[in-house]
Parts: structure tokens; C-alpha cells; sequence
């Protein structure tokens, strides 16, 4: 009888670990939305999520209804504070190559610098024409 309750409480206790681990060890994944009207951008940033004061590294992939034109069409991330506030400059790319609309496109930010972020947070990654400020 003894040893049949042993047994009863090492299983017991083994399910209720198994069953835990899981649930500890889930990694939260950084995800982009399309905002708008505007053609959707599939956006991979690398460490994710990103790491408070250490640069990141952002891939942008799309095929877009406009133009991409070297020189003029910039990639731009923003990270900015729920409330509105924007955490830090923008970090701003200038493209080197050119895409003609409908023409699917890939490029590579490197080293964009990371502010210190708050609990909550979004990032806003853009592609767009430069302007004169």
C-alpha cells in the first residue's frame, strides 16, 4: 500500500511538472501589422523581440503599388510610446536600388539603434519618399 501511494504522488508530481514547462518557456514574438491603406510590409527584426539600448536588425520584404526609386524612397522605424511620444529619432535608410511598382523588393537595416523602451511600445517601420522638413 505504501509503495502504491508513492508511486501515486511521483506520478502525480511528474504530470503537474510536464504540464507547467510548456507554458514557462513560451517566447514572446514581436508582430507587425498593416496600418491603413497601405501596401503591407512582412518585417522580421532580429534579436526578437527587440533588446532595450542594443542595436537591431530589421529585414523588409513587400511588393508595393508604387515606384521604389534609389535615392529618394527611404525605409523608416520609429519607435514610439503609447502615448504617442516618439522614444527616440526616427532611424532613417535612404534605398540604393530602384523597384518598379508590382516588383517584389528586399532590404536590410542593420545596427538600428534601440532607445530604452517602456513596459508598452510600438514600432513603426515605413516606406516612403523623403521629405523636406
Amino acid at each position: 500500500m505504501n509503495r502504491n501511494l508513492i508511486f501515486a504522488f511521483i506520478l502525480f508530481a511528474t504530470f503537474s511538472i510536464i504540464n507547467a514547462v510548456p507554458h514557462q518557456f513560451r517566447k514572446r514574438e514581436t508582430a507587425f501589422y498593416e496600418c491603413g491603406t497601405s501596401d503591407p510590409l512582412h518585417v522580421i527584426v532580429s534579436p526578437d523581440p527587440p533588446v532595450s539600448e542594443q542595436p537591431a536588425t530589421y529585414t523588409v520584404s513587400s511588393t508595393l503599388s508604387n515606384d521604389i526609386t534609389a535615392g529618394k524612397t527611404i525605409l523608416e522605424i520609429i519607435y514610439d510610446e503609447m502615448s504617442d511620444q516618439y522614444l527616440d529619432e526616427p532611424f532613417i535608410q535612404v534605398f540604393t536600388d530602384s523597384y518598379k511598382a508590382g516588383t517584389p523588393f528586399n532590404t536590410t537595416a542593420k545596427d538600428v539603434p534601440t532607445p530604452k523602451l517602456p513596459d508598452s511600445y510600438y514600432i513603426v517601420v515605413v516606406v516612403g519618399i523623403q521629405q523636406a522638413y
